[in-house]
């Protein structure tokens, strides 16, 4: 029985990492895309076509950033 409730909760917390994705926060891809590739993407749209990326843009400091209405995202290999 005891077994049969730590295997449960060990899947169930599996599934749930599973489901968190792998696409870090945007604060946190300031610095990931300093290492990985990113471009800006615009906000996808339902109907429309979506505009084309753009290319990151970067601060004094190192911190990469895009246009405004642009968020960094991973570059899709």
């Amino acid at each position: 029985m005891f077994l049969t409730v730590l295997l449960t909760i060990f899947l169930a917390m599996l599934a749930l990492a599973a489901c968190a994705g792998d696409q870090p926060a945007e604060s946190d891809l300031r610095l990931t895309c300093q290492l990985s590739k990113c471009v800006c993407a615009a906000p996808e749209r339902v109907f429309l076509a979506g505009e084309p990326p753009q290319e990151v843009q970067w601060t004094s400091n190192g911190d990469a950033y895009c246009p405004a209405g642009y968020s960094l995202k991973l570059a899709e290999e």
